[in-house]
């Protein structure tokens, strides 16, 4: 897995419409979503997320911190 690749994907949402969102190409989300779901990886409510679901959500680190921004634009830190 491309990691620093992966991190830059996970800051954006899936489509250019949304907001902060990217066109992404089929092996750019996949890539995506497995680097997110090892992140989320036995956190709950995000461990559960569909792929759909996943495309709606960012997660991006600032200095020692991590966050996750769902679909309502609500960031929480983990």
């Amino acid at each position: 897995m491309d990691e620093a690749k992966a991190r830059k994907l996970a800051r954006f949402r899936v489509g250019e419409e949304k907001f902060m969102g990217k066109n992404m190409e089929p092996e750019e989300i996949k890539l995506r979503q497995e680097y997110m779901r090892n992140i989320v990886r036995g956190i709950d409510p995000w461990k559960n997320l569909t792929a759909e679901q996943m495309e709606n959500v960012r997660i991006y680190k600032i200095r020692d911190d991590w966050y996750i921004e769902d679909h309502d634009f609500y960031e929480y830190n983990f």
